[in-house]
């Protein structure tokens, strides 16, 4: 009906000698027409921009020195924070890195106030030990879109297949000299008792001693180091309320763990619990070294692994942890096996996990459980390929996720008989609060 109306317009006004200039504007219309209808015939969304209130509660929006901008760009899975503060603009990527950071925020300051006192200065000075920079002199400048963000959960939702290779690849990598030199640096400071004044130190402030933090781990490192050099004890006034969080994991129990014990115990401690649970070698190894995961979620994934490390294709996991390639990842997935974990032992017990592309299982009842750490789903090409593959084919199956779908994500995956769980808080384990 559109090509023929178009037709009989043309015919009319080359009646009237304007052929040919309208011609030419024709054919782009059409040109232009099409491409959009073919946009609109494949069915697929465009990631959205969303109101943070949509996504996160307010203790974690706005507070004492802090605000999170109102406009979250996603990326079909992960929602992409940016928090602005009086010590600096963060950005978070996913609600739980959202909690960690705000989490964070009262203790650069208490850190930023500590390092100006009287004493602490003077000790600074006696003992030549480096000055701690003003946290308000660096910032974690948020990137403009989240367009192809590298190290992002999406690929676990793609094709799969490459996981072999991606092994081989991080054992190769790991064998490299710069993580040598690095931990011997490391190791230096841990025979002189550094590294037991940072942990103290992050125990008072109820953070993470290994936190990925540029500004907190700089803070804790240069009056952990003044500390530990000047023999000045670092007292704090912590009474702020941290929301959501205690800031090690923001889910799981392992802090009192990663706190009171050093360092060299707990990687010893991770590689011979895999070794007893017959993980094989290789991915031990390949995990062991994988510098995408901060040793307390590699503490929590170890743990949490322990937990269904009898099920048939449990040793998939640990080798499909190995290949991460950002925090982002490597969280993601700790924060699936916790899920897991927590289905298998109050929900159904599972008969088998599938760790191809994503950590999947089977319970005892035939149905394929997919838990899911996403923030908002967004119909795309990759989404379409996960709720279609092959090999999850099944009368029963779920999906179970912390965020929530879009409705056209959750109208599709119903569709072709997904039962999807919505903001699963059920199986994320018990938050620390104070």
């Amino acid at each position: 009906m559109l090509a023929k109306s178009i037709y009989d317009l043309f015919q009319y006004l080359k009646s009237r000698g304007l052929g040919a200039s309208v011609l030419r504007c024709l054919s782009i219309l059409l040109l232009i027409s099409g491409t959009a209808n073919a946009h609109t015939a494949s069915g697929f969304e465009k990631p959205p921009i969303l109101r943070a209130s949509d996504l996160a509660p307010a203790t974690l929006l706005n507070g004492n020195g802090f605000h999170v901008d109102d406009q979250v760009p996603t990326d079909g899975l992960t929602a992409n924070f940016t928090i602005r503060s009086d010590v600096g603009t963060f950005q978070a990527h996913g609600l739980e890195m959202l909690r960690i950071r705000i989490a964070e925020i009262p203790a650069i300051v208490e850190l930023e106030n500590t390092s100006k006192t009287k004493v602490f200065a003077q000790s600074v000075a006696t003992n030549a030990a480096r000055p701690v920079m003003a946290a308000g002199q660096m910032v974690m400048h948020p990137v403009d879109t989240v367009k192809g963000l590298p190290g992002g959960v999406g690929r676990f939702f793609g094709r799969v297949g490459l996981g072999a290779q991606r092994l081989k690849e991080t054992v190769t990598e790991s064998e490299g000299g710069s993580e040598v030199a690095e931990r011997s640096l490391q190791t230096t400071r841990d025979i002189f008792g550094y590294e037991q004044e940072r942990r103290e130190l992050a125990k008072k402030l109820h953070v993470d001693p290994y936190t990925t933090n540029p500004v907190l781990s700089k803070q804790l490192d240069d009056i952990a180091l003044t500390a530990f050099r000047a023999h000045v004890g670092v007292t704090t006034t912590m009474s702020v309320f941290i929301p959501g969080s205690m800031a090690i994991t923001a889910t799981r129990v392992v802090s009192t763990w990663v706190w009171d014990t050093p360092k060299a115990d707990l990687i010893v401690m991770d590689q011979k619990k895999l070794e007893e649970l017959k993980v094989p070698e290789e991915s031990i190894k390949a995990f062991m070294h994988n510098q995408a995961f901060p040793l307390s979620v590699q503490v929590a994934f170890v743990e949490d692994f322990s937990r269904v490390s009898g099920v048939p294709g449990s040793a998939g996991i640990v080798a499909l942890a190995a290949t991460a390639e950002s925090e982002d990842q490597a969280r993601f997935l700790a924060d699936c096996l916790d899920m897991l974990a927590n289905y298998h032992q109050t929900q159904t017990p599972l008969k088998q996990i599938i760790a191809r592309g994503t950590i999947i299982g089977r319970d005892r009842a035939g149905v394929i459980v997919v838990p899911a750490e996403v923030d908002y789903v967004s119909w795309t090409k990759r989404t379409s390929y996960f709720a279609n593959r092959p090999d999850l084919a099944s009368p029963k199956r779920s999906i179970w996720l912390t965020g929530q779908m879009s409705p056209l994500a959750k109208k599709n995956f119903e569709a072709v008989g997904w039962v999807v769980n919505e903001k699963a808080t059920g199986l994320t384990g018990a938050k620390d609060t104070q």
